[in-house]
């Protein structure tokens, strides 16, 4: 069992009492201490049974989008609370963008900039040196995106995103508004031509997270459509692989694992291939193969992760429900060429 540590503070203590937002309205699993569950016996090797999980903060209303920055902190999104918070180790966690256009998925380019999926601009943006947002896709043709979730950079500088529809359907999660695009696609978009290009995922009804294997010849997306009606269990929840040729172009689609409880929201990919994804429960990990290897329940409804390394020590960085939690690790994410 892991250990569990609080590392909440008392003003932020008397701020959820305040706001009436008790732990147990976000819990997904019953309330029960986060813990690490080795499925297979080299699931230990990638984190430890007794792993030191911290809960870093808990007075968000829906969390995701964790990005760990260069200087060492990390950023995510409070999506209905239209924030960014940041943390800093060893200080009191803060507002990083408020408001923030209902930001989703963060990632950085090449240049150290940080970009984001905006579900209230339903564009992809970027932060310039001078601190603005500039807006770099939110057209597919005339049509305005729906709203941008989730983003990757590959090696080529090129950005890679999901557009379901949840940050319209969703009161919360944006402005509103309708879908025009004619359906929830992934796309590519190259900030040198300022290309935007729709990708064929046909097995992906709604894509969410997504991410590239170690060399990016492989890219994974989670297919969250039973996020649309979690009543309804003939919705897919499954995350799906596709080979990638050197122009980007997919091919060789398949279904790599399917993800329950809830859906496979935010996911990434370790230096060794294995896929960690989260889920209704906390974190779900599976080997290249598609074999789940073993989990990390949490006890909230798990949304994204980030991987990072601070004073040569891997950790997780995820956020779910209210929090954010960190966790030790023995692995680092999956580098491309550029890193």
């Amino acid at each position: 069992m892991s250990r569990w540590l609080y590392h909440v503070s008392r003003s932020l203590c008397t701020g959820l009492l305040m706001a009436g937002m008790g732990a147990g309205s976000a819990l997904a699993s019953g309330g029960d201490a986060p813990a690490v569950v080795a499925e297979t016996p080299g699931f230990n090797d990638l984190v430890d049974d007794n792993a030191d999980i911290q809960q870093l903060f808990g007075g968000a209303k829906w969390s995701e989008g964790p990005l760990a920055l260069p200087d060492g902190s990390v950023i995510w999104s409070d999506i209905k609370n239209n924030r960014v918070m940041v943390w800093r180790e060893g200080e009191e966690v803060g507002e990083w963008l408020r408001p923030a256009q209902f930001h989703n998925g963060h990632a950085l380019d090449h240049e150290g900039r940080v970009i984001a999926a905006s579900h209230g601009k339903r564009a992809v943006e970027r932060q310039n040196e001078d601190g603005q947002w500039e807006v770099l896709a939110d057209l597919d043709g005339e049509q305005k995106l729906n709203s941008p979730n989730d983003l990757v950079v590959d090696a080529r500088g090129r950005i890679w995103f999901t557009d379901p529809t949840f940050g319209i359907d969703e009161p919360e999660e944006g402005y509103g508004g309708r879908s025009v695009t004619g359906g929830e696609y992934v796309y590519r978009f190259d900030p040198e031509s300022d290309e935007l290009t729709r990708l064929s995922t046909p097995a992906v009804k709604t894509p969410n997270g997504l991410a590239f294997a170690p060399g990016e010849n492989t890219l994974y997306i989670a297919d969250s459509e039973l996020g649309h009606d979690r009543e309804n269990d003939s919705l897919n929840h499954h995350i799906v692989a596709y080979d990638v040729d050197e122009d980007g172009a997919l091919a060789n689609e398949r279904i790599f694992a399917e993800v329950s409880p809830g859906v496979p929201d935010g996911i990434k990919v370790d230096e060794h291939g294995n896929v960690w994804s989260s889920s209704d429960s906390g974190l779900q990990v599976f080997n290249p193969d598609g074999e789940r290897l073993g989990r990390i329940d949490l006890p909230e409804r798990t949304a994204n992760l980030a991987f990072a390394e601070h004073g040569g020590q891997h950790y997780l960085f995820v956020t779910a429900t209210s929090s954010l939690y960190r966790i030790p690790v023995n692995v680092g994410e999956a580098r491309s060429q550029r890193d």
